[in-house]
């Protein structure tokens, strides 16, 4: 029976973080669905029901991923996720942790054109700035 399982597994495409992710969703899902379905009100049963469904749908989507022979389509997916997800999620966290560091030394800005974050120092009063990005100049106070 182990042969037989080792043998089905093979060529499969396995877990991965997409994966866990789409699982920890599947079990939200579906915690939430059970705490709607305690009241006895019908939007809350609809709603619970809802979940029940996405709870559904998210394991049957992680299960089609992971015995998927298709690594090529399956990877294409992970590398979408992490270039749109992850990547971003991790740029503006960085981007969080620098700007409270210099936030005693320096002011930020959104430039009103083109919505480019410029960096200012404090401190100097009212400045005109020019963004590097598209040129606009506006005046702050630092």
């Amino acid at each position: 029976m182990k042969e037989k399982f080792k043998q089905f597994l093979t060529g499969r495409y396995g877990g991965d973080p997409l994966n866990t992710v789409i699982c920890v969703i599947a079990l939200i899902s579906f915690v939430l669905g059970a705490l709607l379905g305690i009241f006895n009100s019908a939007p809350s049963f609809i709603i619970g029901t809802v979940l029940y469904l996405i709870a559904a749908a998210a394991l049957a989507f992680s299960f089609f991923r992971m015995f998927s022979r298709d690594l090529s389509a399956r990877r294409a997916e992970y590398d979408w996720y992490r270039s749109h997800i992850i990547v971003p999620l991790k740029r503006a966290k960085s981007e969080a942790a620098t700007r409270r560091k210099q936030r005693k030394t320096h002011r930020f800005f959104k430039c009103p054109k083109c919505r480019q974050t410029v960096r200012v120092p404090r401190g100097k009063g009212r400045i005109k700035i020019t963004c590097p990005k598209c040129g606009e100049t506006f005046i702050k106070e630092t």
